[in-house]
This record gives C-alpha cells, sequence and structure tokens, in this order.
C-alpha cells in the first residue's frame, strides 16, 4: 500500500481537516440559529386579533377602544410570548372563516372548543369557564318548566344557539350582532335570550327589567388558531399554564368580577 505523504492532490491533511472542522462548525450553528428561530414566535410579526367587542365583560368598547377581560388575557400572553399584535372587531360568526383563511391569525371572543369547531381550527387550553344563563324580560316572566314553542334570541354561529336549537319546539332567532340580541329581547320580539351568566349579569346591570331565570352547564372558553399555526397554539397554551400558576389569571376574573 502506498503511503502519502505531504499531501493529498493540493491539500496537505492539517488543511483538509481544518476545512471539514470549518464546515461542521458553519453547519451546527446554521442548525442552532433556526432552531432558536423557531423556539419562540417571530417578534417582527404583528398578529391580528379576532373578537366581537359586544360582549362585556369579555370584550367591549369603551370610548372607541376595546377593553375587557379577553384584552387583558392577551396582553398578558404577549408579555409571555413577545408577540405584537392588533385587534380586528367583526360579527362573531365570521372568526372562524376568518381564521380558516388566515385574515386573522388569533381569535378570542368568549368562544368554546367543540367537536365541530376542532375539525377546522385549533384551540388553547381553556381560560375560563362561564355557565349558560336564561335571561328574561320582567313583564314576560317564564321558567326552565315552560320552554317549549318559546322563542329565543341567540347569538348566529354560538354554542348559545345549538343548545336553543335543541329545546323542543323552539323558536330560534339568530342574531349576526349581540346588539340586536339585547334589543330584541328588550322589545320582547323574543321570549329570552341564552346567553353567558357573565353577560347576562353585565346586561341586568343597565337593563333593570331583565332577570335570570335558569341555568344551563358551564363551557369552557379557549383561544382559537389556525390549523397551520401549532406552535403559536402550544406557546398560548404555556403562558396560559404560567398565567394560571402565578395568580394573574384569577387576579383579571376578580377585576371583571367573573
Amino acid at each position: 500500500m502506498k503511503i502519502l505523504k505531504g499531501g493529498v492532490g493540493r491539500y496537505n491533511l492539517p488543511q483538509i481537516i481544518m476545512k471539514k472542522s470549518f464546515k461542521f462548525l458553519l453547519t451546527a450553528f446554521t442548525i442552532l440559529a433556526i432552531v432558536g428561530c423557531n423556539g419562540k414566535q417571530d417578534t417582527n410579526k404583528i398578529y391580528k386579533v379576532g373578537t366581537t367587542a359586544e360582549y362585556p365583560p369579555f370584550e367591549y368598547l369603551d370610548n372607541g377602544k376595546i377593553v375587557g377581560y379577553d384584552v387583558d388575557v392577551i396582553e398578558e400572553i404577549s408579555k409571555k410570548t413577545g408577540i405584537k399584535y392588533e385587534w380586528q372587531d367583526m360579527n362573531f360568526d365570521g372568526l372562524i372563516a376568518a381564521l380558516q383563511t388566515k385574515k386573522i391569525d388569533i381569535v378570542i371572543a368568549g368562544i368554546s372548543s367543540t367537536p365541530e369547531r376542532e375539525k377546522v381550527v385549533n384551540f388553547s387550553i381553556p381560560y375560563h369557564e362561564a355557565k349558560t344563563a336564561f335571561l328574561m324580560n320582567k313583564d314576560n316572566p317564564m321558567t326552565m318548566d315552560n320552554l317549549e314553542g318559546k322563542k329565543f334570541g341567540v347569538d348566529l354561529g354560538t354554542t348559545n344557539e345549538t343548545t336553543a336549537r335543541s329545546i323542543k319546539g323552539a323558536n330560534v332567532v339568530a342574531f349576526s350582532s349581540t346588539g340586536g340580541t339585547l334589543i330584541a329581547l328588550k322589545n320582547k320580539k323574543v321570549d329570552c335570550l341564552i346567553i353567558d351568566e357573565t353577560v347576562a349579569e353585565e346586561y341586568i346591570k343597565n337593563n333593570p327589567e331583565l332577570a335570570v331565570f335558569g341555568y344551563g352547564p358551564g363551557e369552557g372558553k379557549s383561544i382559537a388558531f389556525n390549523k397551520d399555526d401549532e406552535k403559536l397554539r402550544d406557546d398560548f397554551d404555556k403562558a396560559l399554564e404560567e398565567l394560571e400558576k402565578d395568580g394573574t389569571l384569577k387576579k383579571l376574573q376578580e377585576k371583571y368580577k367573573i
């Protein structure tokens, strides 16, 4: 066997070793850089957060600004994840479609995870749970025993609409505007509303002619994401777990009395 002395071709062995070592380090650095970038969300991107600002105390307008419990939750999550965001106020029944077509990146609107919704979008872990309330006009008293054949006002595309349609003989009127639903009850165009307990309490504060006459089961409220954004969902889950553990969510719930 012939022993090579002094080099291979026009490179000697030390040069080859040094070159290969440099290429290895460069590749390793590139991989680490990619992993590092993927380890957190793009802090230069402005994420569009969709909501329906007609649902106090979760989200509502105050002097033209969207405020509420959900708004504060997103702000606290942004501190944990480093994301920048802007709000997109739209009708509730259009939120999921906008998320699917990537017109928005995130949905938080007192929304609940359901098997049907889970087929098309991803959901975070729940960040709040609220009972469903049956709200009536005191001039048109109702009980939970006489729901059959009554006219129910609900927000279009909500789980409350699904609940109303499951009631025997129910006449369901679905509104694209939560404000429209409330006006219908006040004007006795419908017999009752099915709505979150906390929202019902807010309505009663400003409309003493209304009252709750019954409750349904509780529902967990979650944040929704496009199916492609699993990393974003996972980061939000981690942030929510930390906010639950450090007591931040509890403080926000106390702030909004929910």
